[in-house]
């Protein structure tokens, strides 16, 4: 799934490929600090590594949440859900 959003110039630097936020997939909101969240990607946290968001959306048990990845250049955003369904759990666990 692509997500529109529109780059910021001035959060877009040459050393960072992509930035990993945390979104709320059923309220659309992207997580910024502590028990904030937020409507803005521009203001959310990035996470920088893959395994950092895995280990804080584990560490905290949060429920419906994706992975959204920003990629600066060509712009664009993949969503990742981060939940497995009942049964692709089901799946795994035959």
């Amino acid at each position: 799934m692509v997500v529109a959003m529109q780059p910021d110039a001035k959060t877009a630097t040459k050393d960072r490929i992509m930035k990993i936020l945390l979104r709320d997939a059923r309220k659309k909101l992207f997580f910024r600090q502590r028990r904030v969240w937020t409507s803005d990607p521009e203001a959310a946290f990035d996470f920088r590594e893959a395994q950092e968001l895995y280990t804080f959306v584990k560490e905290r048990a949060l429920n419906e949440v994706q992975a959204v990845l920003v990629f600066e250049n060509p712009y664009r955003c993949e969503v990742v859900p981060l939940n497995p369904s009942e049964s692709e759990e089901k799946k795994v666990a035959a």
